[in-house]
């Protein structure tokens, strides 16, 4: 574990400077929009060159649906159908992400989070009522307490990539999976204080291993 976070150190220092104050805080404040982004991000381009990608539909549903972005009980008054005609027909799971996206509501809201001023990502209740959700798991309820400002990585493809990289560049004889991706950003993160909290070390490492090659194409 040492030496892998010592190299993967190493790496990190190479990313330019301001890529670490790059992170936009995502929907700080906008529990709704937190949650949605979090399940369709999932396997998913962000954004693309082209102006295509989850972004785009991400913002048109802020524009068109003001309350339901930041009270899940409001989202919870949508249908399937009407997510999914502006964020699209995703599955996670063998489920439409729309649907995951509604059942995650609904569990939070029982377990009374309504807003984001009732959400603690710490509390045990409130993260077994997001992971209870079939198709949900611990690498988009990380990404979800991110959104909402809570300090944290999200292992995804991108950042167990560029840990495995480290890895075999280093004949470590490693398998990464997402926790060890965790444990490593968060130890490099506190060694090198690069960027304002871990989630801005996340998002500059996410913005440069996706330059290296693309895994998804749209």
């Amino acid at each position: 574990m040492d030496a892998l976070v010592d190299a993967f150190v190493r790496d990190v220092r190479q990313i330019p400077g301001e890529r670490f104050e790059i992170y936009r805080n995502g929907w700080e404040g906008q529990i709704g929009m937190a949650l949605i982004d979090a399940v369709y991000s999932k396997q998913t381009q962000y954004e693309t060159r082209w102006g295509k990608g989850l972004l785009p539909r991400l913002l048109a549903f802020h524009g068109k649906h003001e309350r339901a972005r930041s009270d899940l009980r409001e989202l919870l008054k949508l249908s399937e159908s009407e997510l999914q005609d502006i964020l699209g027909n995703g599955v996670t799971n063998g489920r439409t992400k729309a649907s995951a996206v509604l059942e995650a509501a609904k569990q939070l809201v029982g377990a009374e989070v309504y807003t984001h001023e009732q959400y603690d990502h710490l509390n045990a209740s409130h993260r077994s009522a997001y992971l209870t959700v079939h198709g949900l798991g611990p690498v988009t309820h990380n990404y979800f307490g991110m959104l909402l400002g809570y300090p944290d990585t999200k292992p995804d493809t991108w950042i167990i990539r560029a840990v495995q990289r480290v890895a075999d560049a280093e004949n470590l004889g490693i398998i990464v999976k997402s926790k060890l991706a965790r444990t490593v950003v968060t130890k490099a993160h506190g060694t090198t204080k690069l960027g304002k909290t871990v989630t801005h070390m996340d998002h500059a490492i996410w913005l440069t291993e996706r330059e290296r090659k693309p895994l998804y194409q749209e």
